[in-house]
């Protein structure tokens, strides 16, 4: 296996990660936010001691790095793999997210004292954006 880090398109690894950044934003706002922080058990008040723990840029800023990180490595596996088009680039997401994503996401899960919704929400956004960033990392080699 090789590792080129030339052989990266660095636009592609931005644009996936930024739109795993933006889906993150719809996702936990208006497609499932509010069913989240119920299952949570949180309301208006923990929400505001949370962003007062950790400034809302902080915060945004540390998960954009997180995306970027994450689309970074997934374009390592497509150059090592040679995925290049949309179809293989679906499939690395689907594997990157069942053996990696699900699999450390559930043995977290099973010993935290979290409603499984949660896990269910969090899961599924991860498969989501393991796909989109497959997409467009495959798709724009």
């Amino acid at each position: 296996m090789t590792i080129d880090f030339a052989s990266i398109n660095y636009l592609a690894v931005l644009t996936a990660a930024f739109a795993t950044f933006m889906l993150g934003g719809l996702w936990y706002t208006a497609i499932l936010g509010r069913q989240r922080l119920a299952l949570l058990g949180w309301d208006d008040q923990k929400v505001a001691a949370a962003q007062k723990r950790m400034p809302p840029p902080v915060f945004f800023t540390i998960m954009f790095a997180c995306y970027v990180l994450v689309a970074l490595v997934m374009a390592l596996l497509a150059g090592a793999l040679g995925v290049d088009s949309l179809t293989e680039g679906l499939m690395l997401g689907a594997i990157v997210w069942a053996g990696f994503a699900l699999a450390i996401g559930l043995t977290g899960h099973i010993a935290a004292d979290v409603k499984h919704g949660v896990f269910g929400i969090d899961a599924a956004f991860q498969l989501i954006f393991l796909l989109l960033m497959g997409a467009i990392i495959g798709a724009w080699r």
